[in-house]
């Protein structure tokens, strides 16, 4: 038995969807392509053109979201690459393991909130890019699963499976 079986079934899903979505440079580059935030927030487009630092603190916070693996979480954050109010981000991510809730609390609560549009909306498309590629479809949430996976779980403690062969004649 190992630390993956002893996971209640959400905590397995998002597991396992952390460790599966690696977007590729094509998603986000397709991504990239939205230069804009979506006409609600027009406020941190404003900002975003007054801040000269912004392609900077851009990269920074970037490289932090690549280095904790906690895209499916921004992607997760979010309705139609918009994130959501903060009580109901806490609400979905609330099963995800500690190790990226941890990094991922931190990106909510120092990174400006007209860079975390960005980096929501970047992250959003590419990581439904990528289970689109992965599953046919876009959507996805932990009650859903998957819930198992070879790479996780023990062999030892499955049920031998055998098919009884019949040697006399």
């Amino acid at each position: 038995m190992n630390e993956f079986d002893l996971l209640s079934p959400k905590r397995k899903a998002w597991t396992i969807e952390c460790h599966a979505c690696f977007p590729d440079w094509q998603h986000y580059a397709a991504a990239a392509c939205a230069e804009e935030l979506p006409d609600g927030l027009w406020a941190l487009q404003a900002l975003v053109e007054e801040d000269e630092d912004f392609e900077s603190l851009l990269e920074e916070w970037e490289e932090f979201v690549q280095e904790n693996h906690i895209w499916v979480l921004l992607e997760q954050s979010c309705d139609d690459a918009v994130m959501l109010p903060e009580p109901l981000i806490y609400e979905r991510v609330k099963d995800c393991p500690r190790e990226w809730l941890a990094p991922f609390e931190t990106l909510l609560q120092q990174c400006p909130d007209h860079v975390l549009a960005f980096l929501a909306q970047r992250h959003y498309l590419a990581v439904r890019m990528d289970r689109a590629d992965r599953f046919g479809t876009p959507h996805w949430r932990p009650a859903n699963g998957p819930f198992t996976s070879a790479d996780f779980e023990d062999n030892a403690w499955r049920k031998a499976s055998f098919e009884v062969r019949s040697y006399a004649r």
